[in-house]
C-alpha cells in the first residue's frame, strides 16, 4: 500500500484511538497506525510517510498546533485533521482548522479521507 494511503492516529484516548483505528482497517485501510503522544508520533513521522494524520486535541492546545505544524513542515502532502471534543470546540476558532469532533467522527470519516483536496 502506497505511503498516500497510510494513517497516523495521535491521541491520548486509549479506546477512541482504538475504536478509530479498528474502523478504519474494518473500512479497507490497511496501514493504520497508532501512538499516544506526539514524541511517539515525531518517530513515526520520522520513519514513514503519511497520507493522512489525525491529531487528538487536548488542553492546552499548543502541542496539538505545534505537532500539526511538525507534520507540515516535514510531510506536507500530509492532510491533517485536529480530533477534538464537542465541549472544546467553543474555544476553536471558526475555519481555522481541518478537525473533525471526536463524538461525531465516525459519519463523516470515510468521506474526509477520500475527498480530493
Amino acid at each position: 500500500m502506497s505511503s498516500s494511503s497510510a494513517i497516523l492516529i495521535c491521541d491520548r484516548e486509549d479506546l477512541f484511538r482504538e475504536v478509530l483505528r479498528n474502523f478504519l482497517l474494518a473500512a479497507g485501510y490497511s496501514q493504520v497506525e497508532v501512538v499516544a503522544t506526539a514524541r511517539e508520533a515525531m518517530a513515526k513521522l520520522h520513519r514513514q510517510s503519511y497520507g493522512h494524520v489525525f491529531i487528538g486535541v487536548a488542553r492546552p492546545l499548543s502541542r496539538a498546533r505545534r505537532l500539526a505544524a511538525i507534520v507540515q513542515r516535514r510531510q506536507p502532502r500530509a492532510k491533517i485533521f485536529l480530533l477534538i471534543n464537542a465541549n472544546d470546540l467553543v474555544i476553536f476558532p471558526a475555519g481555522s482548522s481541518d478537525y473533525i469532533i471526536k463524538e461525531h467522527a465516525f459519519e463523516s470519516l470515510l468521506n474526509l479521507l477520500n475527498d480530493p483536496r
